[in-house]
């Protein structure tokens, strides 16, 4: 990460956790609309879904533990 200092760093984690919320969030969404909609556990909506609640989850207990 360039300058920015002390601001800079906040700005980037807390922009880091909005995307990591959005990504949970799209894969509650995704995950919903498909059951909502008849989709089988193996269905590709279900299986995308937890693909974005896996990545966002697992970013946010990445960032969490480099915070320590």
């Amino acid at each position: 990460m360039s300058g920015g200092g002390p601001r800079g760093e906040r700005v980037y984690k807390g922009a880091v956790r909005v995307f990591s919320l959005t990504f949970v969030a799209v894969g509650l969404i995704v995950l919903v609309v498909t059951l909502a909609n008849g989709g089988g556990v193996a269905s590709v909506g279900v299986l995308m879904g937890l693909a974005f609640l896996a990545v966002g989850a697992g970013r946010l207990w990445i960032g969490s533990r480099m915070e320590r």
